[in-house]
């Protein structure tokens, strides 16, 4: 795996950090960000659930 690929794909569009930030953000969206175990390799997302982000590493 690269740097820069994302472990989950067919979720990418509706489900990971990177595109949800570049979307209208509302409270179920923000929620994700709550409390956060995980950043993003690729953008630096930092979130409660792995699932989340493309390439997740534990904080």
């Amino acid at each position: 795996m690269t740097e820069w690929s994302c472990e989950n794909p067919e979720e990418h569009c509706d489900l990971h950090a990177c595109q949800l930030t570049a979307s209208t953000r509302h409270p179920e969206i923000d929620k994700m960000f709550e409390n956060p175990r995980y950043a993003c390799i690729n953008c630096g997302a930092k979130v409660h659930d792995a699932a989340n982000v493309c390439n997740p590493k534990e904080l």
